[in-house]
């Protein structure tokens, strides 16, 4: 093979992957809103809040938590993951639970957050071809082996089969309370996000997300510092 035709065959190869890489890659969003339900009581960010998540894969709980609670801690305040505060490993905690925990933290909020809505739809992600310039040796050997031979080319193409891939939609609603004021809702917002679930894209880096968003409303609204 000659170096001009070999030269063509990787421009084409090459442009074949970038579109390949382009149509396979997760198409990710998360948006947060937030409002004020009540007249602020208060003219500073809360100073200490109590974080709880009410959602059904402990992982994400754990994760969405610590996420938002080290974002407030980061802005000079005190953060507080509740899982952090009980051993109790399902999903749901009581009312009773919470007020405690809040009551012994000395927590001026606690900001609750559940899954408001979700779809998901399954698929599959495009296989992966993967070009190697050459040259390349492969060694095949017969099942008893008694033979074995090399084949040795300038360049070989790899073909990685598609693995299963969940596209989802999710809003997420987190309400935060004041317990001074007789824990009333004092400010509610809304996270909306679209992701794959994947080999590549596990449900803890979609909680990460979801709390990243969260946490950038939050500070945008004067909730936290």
């Amino acid at each position: 093979m000659t170096l001009r035709k070999n030269h063509r065959i990787v421009g084409v190869l090459c442009a074949c992957m970038f579109y390949l890489a382009a149509a396979g890659c997760a198409t990710t969003s998360y948006n947060s809103t937030g409002e004020w339900q009540q007249p602020r009581t208060r003219d500073v960010p809360f100073q200490t809040v109590l974080v709880v998540a009410i959602v059904p894969d402990s992982n994400a709980r754990r994760t969405f938590e610590r996420t938002v609670a080290e974002a407030i801690t980061d802005g000079g305040a005190i953060g507080i993951a509740a899982y952090s505060l009980s051993r109790q490993r399902a999903p749901e905690l009581t009312r009773e639970m919470v007020v405690a925990m809040a009551e012994n933290t000395g927590a001026d909020s606690v900001l609750v957050a559940r899954v408001l809505d979700r779809a998901t739809q399954v698929g599959k992600s495009q296989e992966e071809t993967i070009f190697h310039a050459g040259p390349v040796t492969k060694v095949v050997q017969n099942e008893d082996a008694t033979f074995t031979r090399a084949l040795t080319t300038n360049y070989a193409i790899e073909v990685v089969p598609g693995s299963m891939v969940i596209k989802a939609d999710a809003v997420l609603e987190s309400s935060l309370y004041e317990p001074a004021t007789g824990d009333k809702l004092v400010y509610r917002a809304t996270t909306q996000g679209h992701f794959e679930l994947g080999a590549d894209y596990r449900v803890e880096e979609v909680a990460h997300r979801f709390a990243l968003s969260l946490a950038k409303r939050l500070r945008s609204d004067q909730v936290i510092q």
